[in-house]
């Protein structure tokens, strides 16, 4: 389930967040990138993911393109694939809870809310946790979709092992691993529109206040 990375790699020079004293904004600052951090676990579960998505479409090709007498190996690939599904299915879970671990982490700007000065960099911080709120929301749905997936590609390749399949029956199951994963492909562009729209504010709010933050 490959998606954009949400956090720009961010440097701030070293004398703006350490000692005492922060200013709200800093604070801020300090859970904004706190947060994204915490969803490195999910940036790095993207390119495994998607590896093995290749390779159970490999796998399902190879597997119709045999015929009944090589039902032996059939039962073999097919349970390589359904070994990828499951690890799949773990590699989701850790990205879940990256989300929710940087979200959680996210949340706690609101402490600062009463004490930003300025109604434009207030409005700012409302337009962060409006856009965050719509970004985590979207991601809740990619991942019942995408989860969703999952479990129709294992009993696919469940239903390839049964030698008394017919064509019907496959046929069925094809159409709706077709459409979930059209479900899915649908929330993964609007997780990552929303990922983009928030990076803007955030940016945005940073040049407001001053902070002295340099982009990779």
């Amino acid at each position: 389930m490959s998606v954009k990375k949400w956090g720009a790699a961010l440097l701030l020079t070293m004398f703006l967040l350490t000692g005492c004293g922060e200013n709200p904004a800093e604070t801020v600052y300090q859970h904004l990138e706190a947060a994204v951090e915490l969803e490195v676990p999910f940036e790095q579960q993207q390119e495994p993911l998607q590896k093995a998505e290749m390779r159970e479409n490999e796998l399902f090709e190879e597997i119709i393109s045999l015929g009944m007498d090589e039902f032996e190996e059939i039962v073999v690939l097919a349970e390589e694939a359904i070994s990828s599904i499951n690890s799949r299915e773990s590699m989701l879970l850790q990205e879940k809870e990256s989300i929710e671990d940087g979200y959680q982490e996210f949340l706690k700007i609101e402490e600062q809310f009463e004490d930003i000065e300025g109604e434009e960099l207030s409005n700012l911080l409302e337009q962060l946790k409006s856009t965050m709120d719509e970004r985590y929301e979207y991601y809740q749905q990619l991942y019942a979709s995408y989860n969703e997936a999952i479990s129709l590609d294992k009993a696919l390749f469940e239903m390839l092992q049964q030698e008394d399949l017919t064509m019907e029956s496959l046929q069925e199951q094809i159409d709706k691993v077709n459409e979930i994963y059209g479900s899915v492909i649908e929330n993964k562009e609007r997780f990552n529109e929303s990922t983009d729209r928030y990076n803007q504010v955030k940016r945005e709010f940073y040049k407001k206040a001053e902070l002295n933050v340099q982009y990779d």
